[in-house]
């Protein structure tokens, strides 16, 4: 199920990234999805930085045909690295997972961080899929649907990070 998702921000790519990557900003992302925090880690690996999240997630927002299944929260893995694009942005590969009853449910794309004369243009694109042959793809939309809401709100904590009111 595809996803994508444009914003922008009014501080350029490499600020954006800055933000994005440090791990004071990926505990407030955390808190204000109401995870709870298994593990944190952001490397800057030369110029290619890396994170990783181990999170505990709620399920709240899930729809009731998958409840049974999933239980009030879910672990969840998100990991994101970083590349320059070589035109004054960023490029993020995503990968957010978490299993259950033995079926992974994933989200895995892209994250582009593009200079506008007003600031950076973020577009994330990707993929929903769930490993279930019988309720994959309304498994999947419901996934696609969380991950618009994640995005949101991240684009919310982002944008006070970065001094914005919007």
């Amino acid at each position: 199920m595809p996803i994508d998702h444009t914003t922008t921000f009014p501080a350029g790519p490499d600020d954006v990234l800055g933000v994005l990557t440090d791990e004071a900003f990926l505990r407030d992302y955390a808190q204000a999805l109401g995870a709870r925090i298994e593990s944190v880690d952001s490397d800057p690996a030369d110029g290619s930085p890396r994170t990783t999240l181990q999170l505990v997630v709620p399920t709240l927002g899930i729809p009731a045909v998958f409840t049974r299944f999933v239980g009030r929260e879910v672990a969840v893995a998100d990991r994101r690295s970083w590349t320059a694009d070589g035109d004054g942005g960023h490029r993020g590969v995503l990968q957010v997972e978490t299993r259950i009853l033995g079926r992974t449910a994933a989200v895995r794309g892209e994250r582009r961080l593009r200079p506008t004369p007003q600031g950076t243009r973020s577009t994330v694109t990707g993929e929903a899929e769930v490993d279930a042959p019988v309720v994959g793809r309304q498994a999947e939309a419901a996934v696609r649907e969380l991950a618009m809401v994640v995005l949101r709100r991240e684009d919310d904590v982002l944008r006070r990070w970065l001094g914005s009111p919007d």
